[in-house]
């Protein structure tokens, strides 16, 4: 089941036990996704280290306004592509290391993956900087394969 609402402070635990958990709960928390889309458009980069600290509530649901940021585009200069890549290293890592936080919503990012993937060039994102987008892609598509197979074995 997916959790649509904003996270409570029981999702959040015990953030106050690490400043940087502390720091991205203050920032985050109590606040809607449309509320912390200026906070997404501001700061990517540093967006998109707060979510990896966040637990798996909280994460699930504000990866979906990081979504929804980088697909409204409104960035500053060089923002998109930071946005757009950032994003996507995101879902790599969470897969690698966190998956049980991410393979729940990732039929809501999917589209969005594809969408960057595709358009690289419309985020201005450089593939010398910021590497290539569909090959980004096709690891993560890799990655939710063998999620998907076991599920519809089981």
């Amino acid at each position: 089941m997916r959790k649509t609402t904003i996270p409570t402070e029981k999702d959040w635990g015990d953030y106050q036990s690490d400043p940087d958990a502390k720091y991205a709960h203050d920032l985050f928390a109590g606040h809607t996704n449309e509320e912390v889309q200026p906070h997404f458009r501001a700061n990517p980069i540093e967006r998109t280290s707060e979510l990896l600290l966040m637990p798996e509530i909280p994460f699930r649901y504000y990866i979906i306004g990081f979504r929804d940021a980088v697909m409204a585009g409104a960035f500053e200069h060089l923002e998109a592509a930071n946005a757009a890549s950032c994003f996507l290293r995101l879902i790599l890592e969470k897969l690698e290391k966190e998956p049980q936080h991410i393979t729940p919503v990732m039929p809501q990012l999917m589209e969005a993956i594809d969408h960057i993937a595709k358009n690289q060039s419309l985020f201005e994102a450089d593939q010398g900087i910021y590497g290539n987008f569909l090959e980004m892609s096709a690891r993560i598509h890799a990655s939710i394969r063998p999620t998907i197979k076991d599920r519809t074995s089981s």
